[in-house]
């Protein structure tokens, strides 16, 4: 999945110099032009981009002076925002929400209560899908809206979700269930079911990498185990389809042979727009997804992905490439237009990568194979090592949301 944010400036001095003179030919100062120069410099600098990052921040007329409208996360840009207001002596009403808004209360937390709970760009079931969240991914909560969380993910991604998706947590509840025995769920897809006889009922359906604690109340029945769900559900899943999650957590070992593997057991899954479980993929979603799985949290979007990890050279690429590399494609820069990175795969050797467009499928650099399609050897712009480096991601043993 791509996404590329905008910067309307591109040399905000230049720019400032510029409007400096258009004011000083007007009778009277242009404070509103002024308002909306600085903001946008200063989001363009400090927040290049707004899908980890908000600084959406508005400004129009307000009797004599200039009311700031928005939301931001991010206090430095607002400050120097506020700095910068000062200096060009603007009059103006701060009426600005900073994230989380002070509305929540403590319970600026959260955990995923779905087995894949739908992120959209707006607070709308009609809004475009950005991205997925599996059970227990622990989120932070910033605002609250006609029903919808917009809410940020482990890899820092920033979205809404229906109220349906999670439940609020205060910081002690979150330490809480990080000091609690967590289980992580294993095997492709399943149930959780209220009991273990004949007459059992689902509780809800779980994926690959859905995290729940052990119910330390209830009985295990046979092969089954007691869960919790993260919204107080209970019920049971099977033993051999979960591992405690802090020892596999610890014990996990991303190499890859374990991508390969996990990437291979998707073929033939479908495409999905701002997909990221197994159900469904989007190509970026399908490379988290199996980084997840090997205990990495890899950023999001193609856009993010390709700036993580290390650098092969254009030149060693056919000499160097290694099973598990990304294989970053898109349009190559011109004079008129930057690089666009559109989509992801994984180099799984022999020529070949693996990756979603479609349906999870592979296909071959090498013009002699009947799976090679011109497209991505002509359009290949980046190949980054993510394993065996020192640029990895954050793992679920270090990140601070999950321990």
């Amino acid at each position: 999945m791509w996404y590329q944010s905008q910067n309307k400036i591109s040399n905000p001095w230049i720019l400032l110099m510029i409007l400096g003179v258009v004011v000083s030919c007007k009778p009277a100062r242009n404070d509103l032009e002024l308002s909306k120069f600085l903001i946008d410099s200063i989001q363009s600098q400090a927040v290049p981009d707004s899908r980890i990052e908000v600084f959406s921040i508005k400004a129009s007329y307000f009797g004599n002076g200039i009311l700031l409208k928005g939301k931001t996360t991010n206090s430095e840009a607002l400050a120097k925002l506020q700095v910068q207001l000062k200096l060009q002596q603007v009059s103006y009403i701060d009426s600005i929400i900073r994230l989380p808004d002070t509305a929540l209360g403590e319970k600026t937390w959260g955990l995923v209560t779905l087995s894949v709970a739908n992120l959209r760009y707006n607070p709308a079931h009609s809004a475009e899908m950005a991205t997925q969240a599996l059970m227990g991914t622990p989120v932070k909560v910033l605002q609250e809206e006609n029903g919808w969380f917009l809410v940020q993910t482990p890899d820092q991604y920033i979205a809404w979700t229906e109220s349906a998706g999670i439940v609020q947590l205060t910081q002690s509840e979150l330490e809480r269930w990080k000091s609690s025995e967590r289980l992580i769920y294993l095997a492709d897809n399943g149930l959780i079911i209220n009991t273990t006889d004949k007459n059992a009922r689902p509780v809800s359906d779980i994926v690959m990498g859905g995290i729940l604690t052990k119910d330390i109340g209830g009985k295990g029945r046979g092969l089954y185990v007691p869960v919790e769900l993260p919204d107080g559900r209970k019920g049971f899943i099977s033993h051999a389809d979960c591992r405690n999650f802090k020892e596999w957590s610890e014990q996990i070992i991303p190499d890859s042979t374990a991508l390969l593997n996990s990437a291979f057991n998707l073929l033939g899954r479908p495409y999905l727009w701002g997909g990221t479980s197994i159900k469904a993929f989007d190509c970026s979603g399908f490379t988290k997804c199996i980084y997840l799985l090997g205990g990495l949290i890899l950023s999001r979007d193609a856009s993010q992905q390709v700036i993580q990890g290390s650098e092969i050279p254009q030149e060693a690429i056919w000499k160097e490439l290694k099973s598990g590399d990304l294989l970053f494609f898109g349009r190559q820069a011109v004079e008129e237009s930057p690089e666009k990175v559109t989509h992801v795969g994984m180099y799984i050797g022999d020529s070949e990568f693996i990756h979603c467009s479609g349906l999870v499928r592979v296909n071959s650099l090498d013009s002699t194979r009947t799976n090679f399609k011109p497209y991505y050897h002509t359009n290949l712009l980046h190949v980054k090592r993510i394993i065996g480096t020192q640029a990895l991601p954050e793992s679920f043993k270090s990140h601070p949301w999950y321990n």
